[in-house]
């Protein structure tokens, strides 16, 4: 009889959880249907509010645009022009504190430093309004300078340090590429300021004494090459001499001195340091070519500059949004004035 009871227990109490399990989910269900219904009606509130003011809000818009149009049309026209270069010796951070000291002279005003800076005349400086740099951004650079880092670094260090803390200290001057912006009122003032910018690195002796090392390191590891692979090539012709004085003297049944075996493993091996020495030749040679400058110009500024059109920063669309705001910000304030009235009252 006791057994009969605790099994009744037992279901009672599976009923009760099962019951709670249930009514759970149906509040969290009723609460999901009363967040979206919140939702439906704070859209229909928003679509009256907007057909019961649209007049206003339109009448504002159409006024911002005309004022921001007649604005823009008295403006003087601006252009830009694009530079793209590949630094080397990591003087990316030099060339973007160059840029900004461009920019900072325009913001200031002063077109006789800025003309002076950039061999321009002052007239010329006057006109530009704007320098701008930023890296282009590719994900791949990021794998292939971690790749290199691990090829150089010791391995205790590449225990330490994974990809993503790798990725984490990575900056804008890391990038290899990077594209400098200008802007002037002149169109025909960019193909002026291409050596300029370039020189106001390269001049720089730090990295003049870096790729003067560097030319130096790069030509030592090319003879070094060059004379290991001319001996390497030597002792193939000498190995290549003993096949063919074997093979006639096997020919003239002599017995041959040199054991078969060891004869090909020392061909193959004096092959493939051919070939390793080749590939680091060509490696050394690309790095020559890559690093012949300290900043390699990969396009230049173009002589005509394009003409900045932007509909986001005009202020036609500026204005129009700006009066549109202002516009529901008065309704919505007059409103909330008007229901504190009735509130008190």
């Amino acid at each position: 009889m006791s057994q009969q009871n605790i099994q009744k227990d037992e279901e009672v109490d599976l009923g009760n959880l099962f019951k709670a399990i249930g009514k759970g989910f149906q509040n969290l269900f009723k609460a999901i249907g009363q967040f979206f219904m919140s939702l439906f009606n704070l859209l229909i509130l928003a679509l009256v509010f907007i057909r019961n003011n649209s007049i206003k809000l339109g009448l504002a818009i159409v006024l911002g645009a005309i004022v921001g149009f007649i604005l823009d049309f008295n403006n003087p026209k601006q252009f830009s022009s694009t530079m793209i270069v590949e630094h080397n010796f990591n003087s990316a951070q030099q060339l973007y504190k160059n840029i900004e000291f461009y920019n900072e002279l325009v913001k200031q005003k002063d077109s006789v430093l800025l003309a002076e800076a950039l061999d321009i005349t002052v007239s010329e400086a006057v006109k530009l309004k704007g320098f701008y740099i930023n890296p282009i951004r590719n994900e791949n650079e990021k794998y292939e300078l971690f790749d290199k880092f691990v090829n150089e670094v010791d391995t205790a260090t590449v225990s330490r340090i994974d990809f993503k803390e790798f990725k984490q200290g990575f900056t804008d001057y890391d990038y290899k590429y990077h594209q400098i912006k200008v802007k002037s009122l002149s169109n025909s003032i960019f193909d002026k300021l291409s050596t300029p910018i370039v020189n106001s690195v390269e001049s720089n002796p730090y990295f003049n004494n870096q790729k003067k090392i560097n030319d130096q390191n790069l030509l030592q590891n090319e003879k070094v090459l060059v004379k290991s692979l001319s001996e390497v090539d030597t002792l193939r012709n000498i190995y290549n001499e003993v096949l063919i004085t074997e093979a006639k003297k096997a020919e003239t049944g002599t017995n041959i001195t040199l054991a078969q075996g060891s004869k090909k493993t020392n061909e193959l091996e004096l092959f493939s340091e051919s070939l390793k020495l080749n590939k680091d030749l060509i490696s050394n040679n690309k790095a020559k070519a890559e690093t012949t400058d300290i900043l390699n110009v990969v396009s230049s500024f173009s002589k005509v500059g394009v003409k900045e059109s932007s509909l986001f920063k005009k202020n036609t669309f500026l204005l129009g949004i700006g009066f549109g705001l202002l516009m529901l910000f008065f309704i919505l304030f007059r409103q909330l004035n008007k229901y504190l009235k009735n509130y008190k009252n």
